[in-house]
């Protein structure tokens, strides 16, 4: 009877499970960032996958100048606070997953787009995410991130365009 109701007191706590593996993070990661429009993205998801001191990097191009730019991970975030005017969709088609004890990283290309229903992604990125368990959670402690060079197609390895692996 004890075991019972102990059980029963604990499972909301289900409701919130950590992410356990690598694959479950960089999963919640792109699923989190997304949203409808006039809606915001997951920050609860997003604040509880990234590790409190982890970094943001993005590259890109302007005007033909790779640019590369640096930040925290709060300081990301809080430009998903504020809902937008159009959606912002992710979609993972390709994932390698490494991982070793308490590290892994993962590489995935992801499509974005404002319209979840079009045929063609508004842009493509490569995509870097360092992951460390702590206790039974993986949690993000970088992600760079790389957005497609005109003329320089990313591969996506054996993901299909469109096609969302998780």
């Amino acid at each position: 009877m004890r075991s019972l109701l102990l059980s029963l007191l604990l499972a909301p706590l289900g409701v919130f499970a950590a992410e356990s593996t690598p694959e479950e993070a960089v999963s919640t990661l792109w699923s989190a960032l997304s949203n409808d429009p006039g809606a915001t993205a997951d920050l609860a998801a997003l604040k509880r996958i990234f590790h409190e001191d982890a970094v943001v990097f993005g590259g890109q191009y302007k005007e033909g100048v790779p640019v590369v730019r640096r930040s925290m991970a709060e300081d990301f975030l809080k430009s998903y606070e504020r809902p937008g005017e159009k959606g912002f969709h992710e979609c993972e088609v390709s994932r390698v997953v490494q991982t070793y004890d308490r590290f892994a990283v993962a590489y995935s290309v992801v499509e974005s787009r404002t319209d979840k229903t079009a045929t063609a992604p508004d842009f493509v990125g490569v995509n870097s995410v360092q992951l460390y368990k702590v206790g039974s959670q993986w949690k993000i402690l970088s992600l760079y991130y790389h957005v497609e060079k005109q003329g320089l197609p990313i591969p996506l390895g054996d993901g299909r365009s469109g096609k969302c692996i998780a």
